[in-house]
């Protein structure tokens, strides 16, 4: 302010031998009344260098208000831009005297309100949370409704439902991952989980008790799963081609035990995870190959016909 005025009185004109006294603008002394670290120790100072345009700060009368600072034109009480109250509440105004308007409540804990809307019809648009979390509302006044919430991790959590029975629909995290929940408020389970490489997960269950049931990747295959949350085990993939693998075993140690393809042939296999390997295969026209060997040495040792005649 001081260096407003300054530069103000070097900008001034002159009459006869008197200097045309500067005068802070009031987009300035509102900026400063908006500011939280503003005090109304400087307003002695102000109505002195600026007394044509300068704050006022005035006791509160009521049980409620503690302080309230306006814009005061020399004499004349201007419009109100803060309010305090005892509680620690604080809350900023703008618009002319009559019409000011609510845009901006901070609570004594740390969490600030935001509104937009016409005196009498401010509705609330945003709040912050001390924790670095930022809610976004729709709506008119008295029926916002939670739409946002922007997180200080970054992640975004995104609403429906109208207000007090909003529930979690989606959720985006920094690192690109999409979670997809249905759910009323306070059940939301999570059904779908998008990976930023094309991965798709989906999930049934309770809340808390969601288990995947199926994982789709980006060329096409689809793969099952059964067993409870965090013991999920896979018992089948499906090949774009239309080749269907069937697995058994616990979590991490599913082995392969039979594929078939789409033309009809059907393998089965035997072997631990890694190592497994073909012991038969029943081909489209019912012909039966018998192997054996180790995986990648497998050889046919015995042919069965549909007939019954079997070759060695």
């Amino acid at each position: 302010m001081r260096l407003l005025l300054i530069e103000r009185l070097i900008a001034g004109s002159f009459v006869g031998s008197s200097i045309i006294r500067p005068t802070l603008c009031e987009a300035t002394l509102r900026a400063y009344a908006a500011d939280r670290r503003a005090t109304a120790d400087h307003f002695p100072w102000l109505a002195r260098v600026s007394p044509a345009l300068c704050l006022s700060a005035v006791e509160g009368a009521d049980e409620q208000r503690a302080e309230t600072w306006a814009l005061r034109r020399g004499e004349e009480r201007g419009a109100e831009l803060r309010v305090r109250l005892r509680s620690g509440l604080v809350r900023h105004f703008e618009g002319g005297r009559g019409a000011e308007r609510m845009v901006r409540a901070e609570f004594a804990h740390g969490e600030v309100h935001h509104f937009e809307g016409e005196r009498g019809a401010e509705r609330m648009a945003r709040v912050e949370f001390p924790d670095g979390k930022v809610q976004h509302f729709e709506g008119e006044k008295g029926a916002e409704r939670a739409v946002r919430a922007v997180r200080a991790d970054g992640a975004v959590e995104h609403f429906e439902g109208e207000r007090g029975a909003e529930r979690t629909v989606r959720m985006e995290t920094a690192s690109g991952i999409v979670q997809y929940y249905e759910g009323e408020r306070g059940a939301e389970r999570k059904v779908r989980l998008q990976l930023p490489n094309g991965q798709v997960y989906y999930y049934e269950g309770e809340r808390g008790a969601e288990r995947g049931v199926r994982r789709e990747f980006a060329d096409g295959i689809v793969q099952y799963y059964e067993g409870e949350k965090g013991a999920e085990r896979a018992v089948r993939a499906v090949r774009a081609d239309g080749a269907v693998e069937h697995f058994e075993g616990e979590q991490g140690v599913e082995r392969t035990v039979r594929a078939e393809s789409a033309n009809g042939i059907v393998r089965y296999y035997e072997g631990e995870p890694g190592a497994e390997r073909v012991v038969r295969v029943v081909l489209a026209d019912g012909m039966v190959q018998h192997y054996e060997g180790e995986r990648g040495a497998e050889r046919v040792v015995r042919l069965e016909s549909p007939d019954g005649t079997v070759h060695h």
